[in-house]
């Protein structure tokens, strides 16, 4: 195997592993977006999502839209990464010539 080989399935396997860990953190963090309604004349804060057909829209209070606002951007965020690193190992499978056989664990290996 050459040292080219070697490094693309170190990649791949790192790469593995991140996409692990952002999933764990997406896990956590609200789906949705956070929308404003003008109630007779006040903002009232929601997080809108969808579950199965079904839109959602729960109630933020004022004293948590930005520390919602916040998750929903990392949440963004994170989608982004994780596509990143899908194409990444797109990219290394096409370049091996196959989906390489990688022993994969959160410790490194």
């Amino acid at each position: 195997m050459s040292v080219l080989e070697d490094v693309l399935k170190e990649e791949y396997a790192r790469s593995l592993r991140f996409s692990r860990l952002i999933e764990e953190e997406l896990a956590t963090l609200p789906k949705g977006s956070v929308r404003v309604r003008m109630i007779r004349g006040r903002e009232y804060y929601y997080l809108n999502h969808r579950e199965g057909d079904r839109v959602i829209s729960d109630y933020i209070p004022a004293s948590k839209i930005e520390s919602v606002r916040a998750k929903v951007a990392r949440r963004r965020e994170l989608k982004e990464a994780l596509r990143e690193q899908e194409r990444s190992r797109r990219q290394i499978e096409r370049a091996l010539g196959e989906r390489p056989d990688v022993v994969d664990d959160l410790n490194g290996g």
